[in-house]
């Protein structure tokens, strides 16, 4: 009885562990329900899809960066929980952080987990589609 509730709450934990929580950080919150006209987006993977128009002359800028850190601990690797980078993707006006928004990722950064960051951001800001 005692090894069936230690695995079951082994599994919960681990679950929980491994499901996809996006840190977000809205800087300036005046920015909220408050969309620009373009975005000046720097996506190097160039997989992201935006409604807003890219303008290099826009006044905000997004920038996707994804980093990939190889985890070496035998221990988190054992049990699974380690990850393989994150994908962090950062909206500035001049230099200052707006806000941003960032998520762990195993495997590869794919534009599904590029994608679905990016629209974790844009839905935080509340903003909706441009006219």
């Amino acid at each position: 009885m005692k090894i069936n509730l230690f695995l079951l709450l082994s599994i919960l934990f681990l679950n929980g562990c491994l499901e996809r929580e996006i840190y977000t950080e809205i800087a300036k919150p005046d920015f909220i329900a408050h969309p620009p006209s373009a975005l000046y987006i720097e996506d190097l993977s160039g997989t992201l899809k935006s409604d807003f128009k890219n303008d290099s002359k826009a006044l905000l800028h997004l920038e996707v960066y994804t980093h990939s850190a190889h985890c070496t601990n035998a221990q988190s690797r054992s049990l699974g929980t380690c990850f393989d980078g994150y994908i962090r993707i950062t909206l500035k006006e001049q230099n200052t952080t707006i806000a941003r928004a960032q998520m762990d990722y195993k495997g590869e950064p794919d534009a599904q987990k590029i994608q679905y960051v990016y629209d974790h951001l844009i839905e935080e800001l509340q903003w909706k589609t441009p006219l």
